[in-house]
């Protein structure tokens, strides 16, 4: 089992590099200044169609980015939310994607190596 999920993440990340580089879908959100602090990892960002963005705010200095995206699911396309676990200073902005979209359930998933 733990060699599937390797080849499985490792396929994962080939695609999503592929789909970058070469332009499938756009990044450009990620990919702003202001935000590339946000992003854990510099190769796993949000596609522009399925990203999340927040609206409400807390102060002036926030933006809609978070490094979230949408997850297709059977009562539609917006049935799950995809996002990394945050970072000290993105702390906030994850509360507010919470507060905002009334989550009730979270799931950590992890690859224990």
């Amino acid at each position: 089992i733990k060699q599937r999920q390797i080849e499985q993440k490792k396929t994962l990340k080939n695609q999503s590099t592929k789909y970058r580089i070469d332009k499938v879908f756009s990044t450009k959100a990620a990919e702003k200044q202001e935000n590339i602090k946000k992003n854990r990892y510099k190769d796993i960002v949000p596609f522009d169609h399925t990203r999340v963005k927040l609206t409400l705010t807390t102060s002036k200095k926030d933006s809609d980015y978070i490094n979230a995206s949408y997850i297709k699911g059977v009562s539609g396309s917006r049935a799950y939310i995809a996002t990394q676990g945050p970072l000290p200073h993105t702390l906030v902005d994850f509360l507010r994607m919470i507060w905002e979209y009334n989550i009730n359930v979270g799931l950590l998933v992890t690859c224990c190596a």
